[in-house]
């Protein structure tokens, strides 16, 4: 059972660290990869150096987890229709100013009033328990930095429950290893800008997350990446180009998300994305090449849809998170021209 707080439950040592001299540490979990000083924190505020001992501060330091169709993530390709125990804990290694989840990922654990610790068993049980649920999706917050809590879970759940992240993809290349052998089979990765934007506004390189995708696409994790456009920070041609052309140079069935923008967090002043940038977004990664892409947080929107890119019959109809057609996709194949459909199911 879930359990407050006492003897440091949340506190464990970090899985990829190494000790330089003087008790200096450099944490391997992220791309940040920072060298932490005896006694202190790293830049995301989970990781902190006892004498030269990098532990982890929110293990079983869970914000919130919901029920959710595997569209929210948002994922198209990747067992579609089916539900998710979607669990997140707190702080991020990013710095956005537009964040969605702020309440979180701006939170760090010192600065939790009255934590609550969940063990991985008891995340086990509530999957096993509920008949909806075919997989597992942490986010809401960055869950790289709930590396070791993650690797736990997904080694306590048999392999027919899917395991996946949605993630800024600035873990480093040791922790995607350890993710991938411990199941991870799925990665709803967000690009936030080319490499100035993402500099200016991350702090962070947005080539090490291209270098991520990369990788876990090679080593068959399923990949959809997602644009959140924010006018006067990304909303460009420049920018949907070089999105596009990484892609492609990727593998084109990489589905690729434009999506809405809402005012939040620091940006209340920045209005909507209007919907005809998103759909000159669109138009221009369509004619570039890439077979699927769509458009998000619009209800509705015909771009939610999939087509068969060769023929372009609907396969599945969407309407916000929810399913309302859905070809059978079994043998992943278009059943109008036979051309093969990239999807899980």
């Amino acid at each position: 059972m879930t359990s407050k707080a006492g003897k440091k439950p949340f506190r464990r040592e970090t899985l990829l660290y190494h000790q330089l001299d003087n008790d200096v540490v450099r944490c391997n979990t992220c791309s940040h990869q920072c060298t932490i000083l005896k006694d202190t924190l790293g830049l995301c505020k989970t990781k902190r150096n006892e004498k030269g001992i990098l532990y982890s501060l929110n293990c079983g330091m869970v914000s919130s987890y919901s029920v959710n169709p595997i569209e929210k993530k948002p994922l198209f390709h990747y067992y579609p229709g089916s539900y998710a125990l979607t669990i997140g804990s707190i702080s991020c290694n990013f710095d956005c100013p537009w964040c969605q989840n702020w309440s979180i990922s701006k939170t760090n654990p010192a600065q939790v009033l009255k934590p609550v610790f969940t063990p991985p068993e008891e995340i086990v049980q509530k999957i096993n328990s509920d008949s909806r649920i075919t997989g597992i999706s942490v986010s809401f917050n960055e869950p790289t930095l709930s590396l070791e809590y993650a690797i736990d879970i997904f080694n306590l759940l048999n392999s027919e429950i899917y395991k996946m992240f949605v993630t800024n993809g600035y873990m480093t290349q040791q922790a995607l290893g350890l993710l991938i052998e411990s199941g991870l089979t799925g990665m709803s990765v967000t690009i936030k800008g080319d490499e100035s934007t993402v500099k200016k506004y991350c702090k962070a390189d947005v080539n090490k997350v291209w270098e991520n995708i990369h990788n876990a696409n090679n080593q068959e994790v399923h990949v959809e990446i997602i644009c959140l456009i924010i006018p006067t920070v990304n909303d460009n041609h420049q920018f949907y180009k070089e999105v596009t052309n990484k892609i492609l140079s990727i593998n084109e069935n990489i589905p690729l998300h434009f999506t809405r923008f809402f005012p939040d967090y620091q940006f209340t002043h920045v209005e909507p994305t209007p919907i005809d940038t998103l759909e000159k977004a669109h138009a221009i990664a369509e004619q570039m090449g890439l077979n699927y892409v769509y458009l998000g947080n619009i209800y509705g929107h015909p771009l939610e849809n999939t087509y068969c890119h060769q023929c372009n019959i609907l396969l599945i109809k969407r309407t916000g998170y929810q399913i309302s057609f859905f070809i059978d996709l079994e043998l992943r194949k278009c059943p109008n021209c036979g051309e093969e459909i990239p999807i899980k199911c």
